[in-house]
C-alpha cells in the first residue's frame, strides 16, 4: 500500500496569492470569505466568485478548505446556511469551524460534509481530540502549543486527521482564547476583528518599578521546515502555512520551501538557504524552530525589540551625503539591491526606518548607491524586506498540465482531436470535412504547430501524433477544435475529481435545535488571590476557584475552605493543559467529591470530566455566543452555560457572572524569560508582575502550575491589602 503523502496546506487571501500557491505546488489552501472566517480584512473570495477559482484549484488537484472559524450570533444563523448552501454548491473539500453551531447547521442542513476543527478551537490533548471526532469532525487543527509527545498521543489514541501550523504569524496567546483586543476596542478576534494589540510595546513593572519595555507580547515567527522528519514520523497529515493576508512572494516561498524541503527528507538539503529565503519574504527577527513541541515552558517566544517585518541582514550604510532634496546613501551589502527591493534601517536594535528603493548606482561587488528623503546615518545596520527580483521569479511561474493529442484527418471524414491526461480522455469532432487536397496538404508540422497554441489554457502539450491523410484543413477550424477540446478535457479532469465530494444539501432541511436550559440557580463569582472577600457574601454564589497550583492536595484543601463562604463550589479548570497535565488533572478530578461542580474551558476538559461522572458547567473560554451552540453543550451534559464576555445574550436561562477580573490572554510561555532573559533554572517570577500599554492601560500576569508554567494576563489590579488578606485563608502559592 502506497504511504500518503502528507499535504502543504497554503493560505489564500486574493487571487495572486491563490496562483502563487497552485504554481508552487501547495496540496491544498484555505480561503475565508464574507464575515463569517476570522480575517475580516481578507474580502477578495466571495460567494459569486469562489466556485471559479474551486474550479481551477480542483483541475490541478488541490483541495480547497474554507475557514468558517468565527463565532456565530444568533441573528445570523439564517444568514449563515445560506452562505453555507453557497460554498457546499461551489463544491469546496471541507470547511474549518470553531463555533459548534456550526458544525451542526451543516450536519443538520447537508449530507456528507467535511468538517475540520480550527485551532481556535484549543485542541491539544487527547481528551479534546476524541471530543472533536465523536462531533463529527474528521481533522483537528491543533493549538500551536501542542507538544511533540501530545501529537503522538493524539495519533495513536484517535488516528484523527492532524493539521499542524510549521511557518508564519505566532499568536502570543492560546488560539481562541485572545480577548485583548475585544476589551479595548470592542473588535473580537472570534469574529474575525482582531486589532493585532500584542504588536504594540509595554512596560513591564514589578512592586512599581520598571524591569523592562519593548514589544513584550509580540511573538517571533515560527519556522518547522528543519523539524519535518519528526512531524512525519508523527504521522501529520498536513502542514500549514499561516498568512492569508500575506503578498504572493510569500505564499509562493513558503510552499515552495515546504514543498522541496518534503521532497528531499532523504537527501542531502540546504535547509539554511530555506530558512534563508523565508525569512526574506517575511519575519520578525530570528524565526522559533522548536516553538512548543519540546517539553516545558519554551524560551525566547518573544521578541521585544521587533513587532514587524525583519527580514535578512544584508550589510550596512557606510556613507551619506545631501543630493538635492534627498539622501544619497552609499551601502556595503552581501547581497545585490534593485530597484523596487524594500530595505529596513537599524541603528544597533531599534527601527529608524523603511524605504523603497528606487535608482541604484552599483560601484563595485559589494557596493551600493541609493537615493531617499528618509533620514540615514553611516553604520545603520540594512536589513532586506523585499527581494524584488525573487518575487518576480516566484509568482511568474505558471503552472501546465501536460497532456498528449492524436489527430484524426482522413478523406472526406469528419476532423477529430483527441487530448489525454491521466486517466482522463476527451475527444472533439469538428463539423468539417477533410477534403482531399488538390494541392498545399496540411503538413502534420503545421496541425502540431496549431495543436501546441495552448498559451490561453492551463495545458502544455506533452507529445502529439497523428492519422493524416492528403487533406487541406483551415487553421481558422483547427484552433475552434483545439480550444473545444481543452475545454472538454478540463471539464473531464474537475468532474472526475469532484465525484469523490459527496457534499450536498438535504431536501426540505430545517434546523432543529431545542435550548431548555433550566434556570441557574446562584451568580458565579470566580475567584483567586486578588478577590475581595467582603464581595463574595453580598452575591451568594457559586464560588468558582482558580487554583495557582494543581495537585490533588492543594486543591481539596482549597475547597474545603471555600465551602465556609459558599456550599457550592466549583473547580475552575485551566484552558491549557499538555497530556501530561491531563494525567494530573484526571488524578485530581478523580479525588474530588461527587458534588462538587467543576467549569470546562476546553473541549478536553468535558470529555474527562465525563469519565469522572462529575457535574460540569460550561466556561466562558468556550466561545458560547448563539443558543444553538449553547443547546449542543448542555446536549453533551453541561448543567448549566456561561455565555462569552465578548457576546453578552439577552436570555435569562444563562448564568450571570459576578465582578471578577477578566481574563484576556493566555500564555503558555513564560513572561519572565521574556523581561529578564533567564531560564527555568533560573527562576525569576514575581506575583506583582503588571504590564503597562501606551495609554497606561494596566493588566496583570498571574501563573498557575500543573506539570509546567502557564500564564495568564488580567484586566486589572486588586490592592495589596486585599491579597494579603486573603493568603490567610487560601494557599495560593
Amino acid at each position: 500500500m502506497m504511504k500518503k503523502t502528507i499535504e502543504i496546506l497554503a493560505p489564500c487571501g486574493d487571487e495572486e496569492s491563490f496562483f502563487a500557491s497552485i504554481n508552487n505546488g501547495a496540496d491544498a489552501i484555505y480561503l475565508g470569505l464574507g464575515d463569517f472566517n476570522a480575517r475580516a480584512k481578507s474580502t477578495f473570495f466571495t460567494t459569486e466568485n469562489l466556485r471559479k477559482y474551486v474550479r481551477i484549484a480542483h483541475l490541478f488537484n488541490v483541495k480547497v478548505y474554507i475557514t468558517t472559524n468565527t463565532i456565530l450570533l444568533d441573528e445570523e444563523i439564517d444568514s449563515f446556511i445560506h452562505f453555507a448552501k453557497e460554498c457546499v454548491k461551489a463544491k469546496v473539500d471541507a470547511f474549518i469551524i470553531q463555533d459548534l453551531a456550526v458544525a451542526e447547521i451543516f450536519k443538520q442542513c447537508f449530507t456528507d460534509v467535511v468538517l475540520h476543527a480550527s485551532t481556535q478551537l484549543g485542541i491539544h490533548n487527547v481528551a479534546g481530540a476524541k471530543m472533536a471526532k465523536s462531533l463529527g469532525f474528521s481533522r483537528v487543527v491543533l493549538s500551536r502549543e501542542s507538544k511533540l509527545d501530545d501529537i503522538l498521543a493524539i495519533k495513536k489514541e484517535t488516528n484523527i486527521e492532524i493539521e499542524y501550523f510549521v511557518q508564519g504569524a505566532l499568536c502570543v496567546s492560546f488560539s481562541g482564547n485572545c480577548y485583548l483586543s475585544e476589551h479595548e476596542l470592542g473588535k473580537s478576534g472570534n469574529r474575525g476583528k482582531c486589532a493585532q494589540l500584542c504588536r504594540l510595546p509595554y512596560t513591564a513593572m514589578i512592586d512599581n518599578k520598571v524591569v523592562g519595555s519593548g514589544y513584550l507580547l509580540s511573538a517571533r515567527d515560527l519556522c518547522l521546515i528543519e523539524n519535518l522528519a519528526i512531524l512525519k514520523k508523527a504521522n501529520v497529515d498536513s502542514l500549514k502555512i499561516e498568512g492569508r493576508l500575506r503578498r504572493a512572494g510569500y505564499v509562493a516561498q513558503c510552499v515552495k520551501s515546504y514543498k522541496s524541503a518534503l521532497e528531499n527528507l532523504n537527501t542531502k538539503f540546504d535547509l539554511n538557504k530555506e530558512k534563508h529565503d523565508l525569512k526574506k519574504v517575511f519575519s520578525r527577527g530570528d524565526f522559533l524552530t522548536r516553538a512548543y513541541l519540546d517539553e516545558g515552558t519554551p524560551d525566547n517566544v518573544i521578541n521585544p525589540h521587533i513587532q514587524n517585518h525583519l527580514g535578512i541582514e544584508i550589510g550596512k550604510v557606510v556613507k551619506t551625503q545631501p543630493f538635492k532634496d534627498l539622501t544619497k546613501i552609499w551601502i556595503n551589502s552581501s547581497h545585490a539591491i534593485h530597484s523596487n527591493d524594500g530595505l529596513k534601517l537599524l541603528d544597533g536594535e531599534t527601527e529608524m526606518g523603511s524605504l523603497g528603493v528606487g535608482n541604484v548606482e552599483k560601484i563595485n561587488q559589494d557596493t551600493f548607491v541609493i537615493y531617499s528623503k528618509t533620514k540615514v546615518k553611516p553604520n545603520y545596520r540594512v536589513f532586506l524586506t523585499l527581494d524584488s527580483e525573487n518575487e518576480k521569479a516566484l509568482t511568474s511561474h505558471t503552472r501546465k498540465l501536460a497532456i498528449d493529442a492524436i489527430v484524426l484527418a482522413k478523406e472526406n471524414s469528419k476532423l477529430a482531436l483527441t487530448f489525454k491526461f491521466n486517466d482522463c480522455t476527451c475527444t472533439a469532432i469538428s463539423e468539417y470535412i477533410c477534403p482531399p487536397a488538390a494541392s498545399n496538404p496540411t503538413s502534420f508540422d503545421e496541425l502540431y504547430n496549431q495543436v501546441s497554441k495552448l498559451n490561453d489554457t492551463n495545458f502544455v502539450l506533452n507529445s502529439f501524433d497523428g492519422d493524416i491523410e492528403n487533406v487541406f484543413i483551415p487553421k481558422s477550424i483547427i484552433n475552434q477544435l483545439r480550444r473545444d477540446c481543452a475545454q472538454n478535457l478540463e471539464d473531464s479532469i474537475i468532474n472526475s475529481y469532484e465525484q469523490q465530494i459527496l457534499a450536498k444539501e438535504k431536501t426540505k432541511a430545517k434546523l432543529n435545535y431545542e435550548f431548555d436550559l433550566p434556570e441557574p440557580k446562584h451568580n458565579i463569582y470566580y475567584f483567586d488571590e486578588d478577590t475581595i472577600l467582603d464581595e463574595i457574601k453580598f452575591v451568594s454564589p457559586i464560588l468558582a476557584f482558580t487554583p495557582q497550583v494543581f495537585s490533588v492536595d492543594n486543591v481539596l484543601a482549597n475547597l474545603k475552605k471555600a465551602k465556609h463562604f459558599s456550599p457550592d463550589v466549583a473547580l475552575n479548570l485551566p484552558i491549557i493543559s499538555n497530556e501530561k497535565d491531563c494525567k494530573l488533572l484526571s488524578s485530581i478530578l478523580s479525588s474530588l467529591p461527587k458534588d462538587t461542580i467543576c467549569i470546562a474551558q476546553n473541549l478536553g476538559h468535558i470529555e474527562l470530566i465525563k469519565q469522572h461522572n462529575l457535574t460540569f458547567i460550561t466556561g466562558e473560554h468556550l466561545n458560547i455566543g448563539n443558543s444553538l451552540s449553547a443547546s449542543l453543550y448542555h446536549k453533551l451534559g453541561a448543567s448549566e452555560i456561561i455565555f462569552s464576555k465578548e457576546f453578552p445574550t439577552k436570555l435569562s436561562n444563562v448564568y450571570k457572572m459576578a465582578k471578577g477580573n477578566k481574563t484576556l490572554m493566555n500564555f503558555a510561555h513564560c513572561p519572565f524569560k521574556t523581561i529578564f532573559n533567564n531560564n527555568c533554572k533560573n527562576c525569576k517570577f514575581s506575583k506583582n508582575l503588571q504590564i503597562i500599554g501606551s495609554n497606561q492601560q494596566k493588566y496583570y500576569i498571574k501563573r498557575y502550575r500543573l506539570t509546567q508554567c502557564y500564564f495568564t494576563m488580567k484586566s486589572n489590579t486588586r490592592p495589596e491589602a486585599t491579597q494579603n488578606k486573603l493568603k490567610n485563608v487560601f494557599d495560593f502559592t
